[in-house]
């Protein structure tokens, strides 16, 4: 068992918005286990649709929260990637596995070790914080679902483009830059102010989404065997992105929402399951009623060990958005997940929970 005290921000029942604060559940990793202590915990659109929508059968009382940050506290028997000490990022898989301990908005989180990553020095953890549901979601898209190389700090360029649709957005930001260190050419939709932003994650182009022609300029900018990834998955994004799909000949449209009725019955519209990289196949294929067969546990090794910690060292890839951080420790959490359910652009919601020594 664990010395350590842990403190945690509790949604109490089913659509409470107000979090209440308390003692929390005492770490005690598995083999496979990390223990962070946190100083930032990111906030995710998941945390205000579960209180707002309960689309989830959680058992009440619970901890909402995906994306940490921090350093190594304890580590299970088998863990051979991370010390005690070491400044990590991890993602917590609590939204399905269940288990409180593997959620966020705590001052000790647990996440398995196939899906935390070193943090340089030179990187700050509230910067680094905004990473693991971005990516995770990003790469489940691209890896798993679309089929794509692995990326490489070194990529072999590849004849082929794909339309990130939501570029300014967190997952959006994530799958601009896997998809560029695979070797595809990327263009993207964002806001005309955010043109520069895109570009400055490797994006080739930039398309204004608010242009009434929005759909015909991406048709234009586009040919058969091209791919799309809708990374805001709206009605009317949907729509949009199937049909520059379908005028390319394209089959396969990946989500970060569920698909909307009446999209066109030729393609294979999916959402996207971002904490995919966690689990391994047979763990999945227990949950398949309700979140879908698969399993990516080798996409989560090779993107958050194998490439995600020389990327950020060497500055090939960027932890963005960058950080709106609130200070305050837990208490600040649902002012956080309100800030975000009201509407945040090219940012994402942190919250300081113990902060960086």
């Amino acid at each position: 068992m664990s010395a350590f005290k842990n403190e945690a921000a509790w949604m109490m029942m089913k659509n409470a918005k107000e979090l209440e604060v308390k003692e929390g559940p005492v770490p005690d990793p598995a083999a496979e286990e990390v223990v962070i202590k946190v100083a930032y915990a990111a906030v995710n659109p998941s945390d205000w649709r579960v209180q707002d929508q309960g689309f989830l059968n959680l058992p009440f009382p619970f901890i909402l929260g995906n994306d940490v940050a921090g350093t190594v506290a304890q580590v299970g028997s088998e863990v051979t990637e991370f010390r005690v000490g070491q400044r990590v990022i991890g993602h917590c898989d609590g939204l399905i596995s269940l288990d409180i301990k593997r959620n966020g908005f705590q001052l000790y989180s647990t996440c398995r070790e196939r899906v935390v990553s070193a943090v340089p020095d030179s990187l700050p953890l509230a910067n680094a914080v905004v990473l693991p549901s971005g990516v995770d979601t990003a790469a489940t898209a691209l890896y798993r679902d679309l089929e794509l190389p692995l990326p490489s700090l070194n990529a072999t360029p590849m004849e082929k483009t794909i339309l990130i649709w939501g570029g300014a957005s967190s997952c959006g930001s994530s799958a601009i830059q896997l998809a560029v260190a695979s070797g595809l050419r990327v263009i993207t939709t964002a806001s005309k102010a955010n043109f520069d932003y895109v570009k400055g994650l490797g994006a080739s182009e930039a398309f204004d989404y608010r242009a009434p022609d929005v759909v015909d300029q991406l048709k234009a900018a586009m040919k058969e065997g091209d791919l799309v990834f809708d990374c805001i998955s709206t009605p009317d994004t949907q729509i949009a992105c199937a049909e520059v799909l379908s005028s390319i000949g394209g089959s396969f449209l990946p989500l970060v929402l569920k698909p909307e009725p009446g999209l066109p019955g030729n393609l294979d519209v999916q959402p996207v399951m971002g904490l995919a990289p966690a689990f391994t196949t047979s763990e999945l294929s227990e949950l398949a009623n309700a979140w879908g067969p698969g399993g990516a546990p080798h996409v989560g090794t090779a993107v958050w060990h194998d490439f995600m910690p020389e990327a950020l060292e060497s500055g090939k890839f960027q932890a963005k958005p960058d950080p709106f951080v609130i200070k305050g420790g837990l208490s600040k959490v649902h002012e956080g997940i309100n800030m975000l359910r009201d509407g945040v652009s090219a940012r994402k919601v942190v919250i300081e929970i113990a902060g960086e020594a």
